[in-house]
């Protein structure tokens, strides 16, 4: 596991309020009744507070699961 998922665990299961048993990587939008618009909009700001980066409206409501998330920052931040 990098460093990149280790922290993106941390933030998607404080944001969701999921348990340790809980597979953190297969969870979207559509699938988490915890995910509603208040919790995504606390995604962007840790996951944006956590790498140090700012991400557009556009992109944010594009990233509806923990896959699509990962794969934004792998993009924006290369491999690691």
């Amino acid at each position: 596991m990098t460093e990149l998922s280790k922290k993106l665990d941390e933030i998607f299961r404080a944001v969701l309020d999921l348990p340790a048993s809980r597979e953190v990587r297969s969870v979207a939008r559509g699938s988490e009744e915890r995910w509603d618009s208040l919790a995504h909009t606390l995604m962007v700001a840790a996951v944006e507070s956590e790498f140090g980066i700012e991400i557009d409206v556009a992109d944010s409501l594009s990233l509806g699961s923990y896959s699509e998330v990962e794969s934004y920052l792998r993009n924006r931040l290369g491999p690691a």
